[in-house]
């Protein structure tokens, strides 16, 4: 099997430039390739079910064509770039000594959970878990409800038209946390972890505002007469109805907006740009500038959607994701900026099969110690 050219093709494949001609002849190298001098650095069973997760994970990524046979080939060729992935990591000489470990007696690093604190206007705060479905709280003739499904609401009642005093809410989300909130007017919203939305119990005027720190999914309930804005550290988004995610922790470098579907007016301090579906606006946060690029937006909702994406991004980026959601902290020793990572992962593995699937990938050893991870490159 000519290894040069395969891994030229697992790069393009990894960076998301493969072209179908290209997928084919990986699939072909993975026909000739020769499993009897493998080195597998964990048994045969546990790195299967690893590559048939992320197999599953790459089919539900593709999009419904509307024809049976383009679907079919596309699955098939997906199977065949995750298979020749796996053998490709398989043959790589990983020892098993250095594979993640958890130290004797060490609680499990379990994956976060759907857990926030909802904090009213008169300062009363409300833990958001399994525990707690129905009616919360009452505020300002509106009743604030959870359903089973782990959702509040917001319900209006018989509105005071004396009544001017706008009260505001804050559903706030931990390190390893995640919740979903319906607002006053019928929009979505997603929060992952580590994040908070400030917003008031039920919008009045032509405007609806939001405050946004960390990282949220939007679907904005269209209204022309009152647009959707959301205030993200120095970033400004409007809307009237659309899809988008925002991306706006203090420890990342900019403040990223992805659209999925409408149309997002983005400013910042310096600049403003309009935003079409398949574009992500950055706005620096050392110098708030705006910095467009055409994406896959599946990679920046991945989170929303039950998995970690790490395509094109390097180590410190997706150790950043993994911090926020297993709720541990980072220590990384050697040349980190250089590594690159590709597909994606579930976000309900355990840590330590997380950490083992990234070791296999050969850029870096990992090691548990309580709830901090020790990154090792050369």
């Amino acid at each position: 099997m000519d290894k040069q050219r395969l891994d030229y093709l697992l790069e393009k494949y990894l960076d998301g430039s493969i072209t179908d001609a290209e997928k084919q002849e990986l699939g072909d190298l993975y026909k000739d390739a020769n499993f009897k001098d493998a080195v597998y650095p964990d048994d045969r069973e546990s790195v299967s079910e690893r590559m048939l997760s992320r197999l599953k994970n790459e089919i539900q990524q593709e999009k419904p064509s509307g024809s049976f046979f383009k679907s079919w080939r596309i699955g098939v060729a997906a199977a065949a770039v995750i298979a020749v992935f796996g053998i490709y990591i398989i043959n790589r000489p990983v020892a098993p000594k250095m594979m993640a470990k958890q130290l004797p007696g060490e609680q499990a690093i379990l994956p976060g959970t759907n857990v926030a604190v909802l904090t009213l206007g008169n300062g009363k705060s409300i833990l958001l878990n399994g525990g707690n479905i129905g009616k919360l709280a009452v505020q300002g003739g509106t009743t604030i409800t959870k359903n089973a499904a782990g959702q509040i609401s917001y319900q209006a009642a018989v509105i005071d038209q004396n009544n001017n005093e706008t009260v505001f809410n804050t559903i706030t989300t931990p390190m390893g946390g995640q919740f979903r909130v319906t607002l006053p007017d019928g929009s979505n919203v997603w929060l992952n972890a580590a994040s908070s939305l400030t917003y008031p119990s039920r919008f009045k005027g032509n405007e609806r505002h939001v405050e946004l720190h960390g990282e949220a999914y939007f679907e904005i309930f269209k209204d022309k007469n009152s647009p959707f804005t959301v205030t993200a550290e120095d970033a400004n988004i409007k809307v009237l109805g659309t899809h988008f995610n925002v991306m706006a922790y203090k420890n990342e470098p900019s403040i990223n907006t992805t659209l999925l579907e409408g149309s997002v007016s983005l400013s910042s301090k310096n600049a403003h740009a309009l935003l079409v579906p398949g574009q992500q606006g950055a706005v620096d946060n050392k110098a708030p500038n705006i910095t467009l690029q055409e994406v896959n937006v599946e990679d920046a909702v991945a989170w929303k959607n039950g998995y970690f994406s790490f395509r094109k991004q390097n180590l410190p980026a997706a150790m950043n994701k993994i911090a926020r959601w297993y709720n541990v902290e980072v220590e990384y020793s050697g040349n980190v900026n250089n590594k690159f990572l590709g597909g994606t992962v579930s976000r309900s593995e355990n840590i330590q099969e997380l950490l083992n699937y990234l070791e296999l990938t050969g850029i870096a050893k990992f090691k548990i110690d309580g709830r901090r991870i020790k990154v090792i490159c050369k």
